[in-house]
């Protein structure tokens, strides 16, 4: 089992408490405007409940000792009570509100920032594990950090508020007391500012754990993975790998928790030295300088107020300090910088019916992390509106070249060029709507047949209806679709809705190829289009691709040489270089791999048909 490598470098956090707690309340004053007033209020509310109830109990002393009626008495408790009750559920119906207005914001970033980001960041990205690990680390900030953190920036202020309200009413103690008080709060602060930061170095190693625990307890609900764990009895070694990640998380935990447990103790002993030097003092001063009943009363209840309020802000600006360092890695994947240009890029102004030439120029590309290029010295031009099929054995770098093309990976070397210009110069999201392409590896999403072809909502009025059969009809699945009781409006995906249609392989496959079709942008990639197809229905997609392919440029990337004489040029790329190209028939004649392949392919297509027919 291969361990997780500790992330021995200690870096600083990119932002300060200050910064988060100002692009925080920022932030609010963005999406929920109100969130900031709520946040004021109740940290005033705070302090000024509890020292309303401070005062009855020093105001029905002082009444008692000055004789007064029972009338007033009663009325002074009255009054006091009613003040509070008000203020009370005044904090606790903004405490509901504030509860609301963080979760929604926190809802905005998943959703809106962060999914955001997820589908807009550069292709090469999402294959990057620094990415993902920084993915994983901002989902868990997600969690319950983006939730608290406004509940503990209100915190310290009230905090704040309440030490500063304290301090007025312990004018007359002696400062030393206070200093005391500030000493040992201020010790177990730092112990605990120690621990925090040890988690948030160490946080690496952690976030490595936690995305391996997630992915194997998820892959019992991956209905791609289910069947081999079946057939090939992988539960009980899944499980032993999970339960290894388990406890190495575990242990890291532990030792996380140790270092909280010291802080802890440090600051137990602190709050006996502060509380103890406290009420000494007080009693001395009732003892020894006749302090009136009343004012030990308000006394005694202050500095054990004071106490809590020190300790308070201490305590949660330690909380937000942790919050905000676990903030930061939510921020710093917000951050995550892209290399393609976008806005800064030049634009590419649609044409109608206007089609495009690539080119690959001394193109060599290698994946991060990998030891040898995937693809070398690729020169090829594809001229405007050619068919070009792309061939080769697996692993030869066919999808890696169509990548290029479509601009989701920057070559390692040379250039990749749209209408003679370097497509790195261009606004790359304005670049992307130039292509539209089935890849092998394709989704459905929950919706209807009609919402999944023209990627709009069905009640979008720029859905076009007939378009959509009529691309359903050129993906040969116009049938089965008119052959469902809601035709178009079928919806698909069962993991979502109970009454969803369920589709074939090979269905799904035509399914979106209409989806491409409907698209009709001036480039078509299609990549393995038949891999799920049956032969009948292979056959008749050849005898239409001419039509598909009409007044475009397309690249048909196939393993099954039988469909590549329907283009007008075929490559064969084999050794990471481009080992042949020209047409169907100069590569047969040429009499090299090509022909050799061809001739393979065609003798087991041969063999097959023969074993149905004597089968028959």
């Amino acid at each position: 089992m291969e361990a997780v490598v500790k992330n021995k470098i200690k870096e600083k956090p990119k932002y300060s408490v200050w910064q988060n707690t100002v692009y925080l309340i920022r932030l609010a004053f963005e999406r929920k405007k109100f969130t900031p007033w709520v946040m004021l209020i109740q940290s005033l509310l705070t302090p000024i409940i509890p020292a309303i109830a401070m005062f009855l109990p020093v105001t029905v002393v002082a009444l008692i000792l000055g004789e007064a009626s029972m009338g007033i008495l009663i009325l002074a408790i009255v009054a006091f009570t009613v003040a509070t009750v008000l203020l009370q559920t005044i904090k606790s119906y903004l405490d509901t509100v504030g509860k609301s207005q963080a979760n929604s914001i926190r809802h905005s970033i998943i959703i809106e920032d962060m999914l955001r980001l997820s589908l807009t960041t550069d292709y090469a990205n999402l294959e990057k594990k620094v990415f993902t690990d920084a993915r994983e680390k901002a989902y868990q900030a997600t969690d319950d950090t983006a939730r608290f953190i406004y509940k503990s920036i209100e915190n310290v202020g009230a905090n704040v508020f309440g030490l500063i309200l304290y301090v007025v009413l312990l004018v007359q103690v002696n400062p030393l007391i206070l200093l005391l008080t500030a000493v040992t709060t201020a010790a177990g602060f730092f112990v605990r500012r120690k621990a925090n930061k040890w988690r948030h170095d160490n946080d690496e190693e952690q976030a490595g754990y936690s995305k391996r625990i997630r992915y194997l307890a998820n892959v019992g609900t991956n209905s791609s993975l289910v069947k081999d764990i079946r057939l090939f009895a992988m539960f009980d070694w899944l499980l032993d790998v999970y339960r290894t990640f388990l406890k190495m998380r575990y242990g890291w935990l532990k030792r996380a928790e140790k270092r909280q447990y010291v802080a802890d103790v440090v600051d137990c002993v602190a709050t006996f030295m502060r509380e103890g030097a406290a009420y000494t003092y007080l009693i001395w001063l009732v003892l020894f300088h006749y302090l009136p009943v009343d004012q030990f009363v308000l006394l005694f209840a202050a500095i054990g107020g004071f106490s809590g309020w020190v300790m308070g802000i201490l305590d949660e600006y330690t909380l937000l300090q942790r919050r905000s360092l676990e903030y930061c890695r939510l921020r710093e994947f917000m951050e995550f910088p892209n290399e393609f240009k976008r806005e800064d890029g030049d634009a590419i102004a649609p044409e109608f019916g206007k089609t495009h030439e690539l080119e690959l120029r001394n193109v060599s590309f290698r994946y991060p992390g990998m030891d040898e290029d995937t693809l070398e010295n690729i020169n090829l031009k594809i001229t405007a509106g050619e068919k070009l099929a792309v061939v080769g054995l697996n692993g030869a770098g066919k999808t890696t070249l169509v990548k290029l093309l479509c601009g989701f990976y920057d070559p390692t070397e040379g250039e990749v060029l749209l209408d003679g210009k370097d497509i790195r110069e261009f606004n790359r999201e304005q670049y992307y709507t130039l292509f539209t392409a089935v890849f092998q590896e394709f989704n459905i999403i929950p919706g209807s047949i009609a919402e999944n072809i023209a990627q709009l909502d069905s009640t979008e009025p720029d859905l076009d209806k007939d378009r959509i059969l009529e691309c359903l009809e050129l993906a040969d699945i116009l049938d089965k679709v008119n052959s469902l009781p809601d035709g178009i409006e079928s919806i698909l995906g069962k993991d979502v809705y109970v009454e969803a249609v369920e589709l074939s392989g090979g269905e799904t496959q035509r399914l979106m190829l209409a989806r491409a079709l409907y698209n009709d942008a001036p480039i078509l990639v299609l990549d393995e289009p038949t891999a799920a197809l049956d032969p009948i229905a292979e056959s008749r997609l050849y005898s239409r691709y001419s039509e598909l392919s009409l007044g475009k440029t397309s690249v048909y990337i196939s393993h099954r040489l039988a469909s590549t004489r329907f283009c007008d040029r075929i490559v064969l790329l084999e050794g990471k270089e481009i080992a042949e190209l020209g047409t169907h028939d100069e590569l047969l004649a040429a009499g090299s791999s090509y022909a050799k392949l061809f001739e393979l392919q065609s003798k087991y297509y041969q063999d097959e048909v023969e074993g149905v027919e004597v089968d028959g």
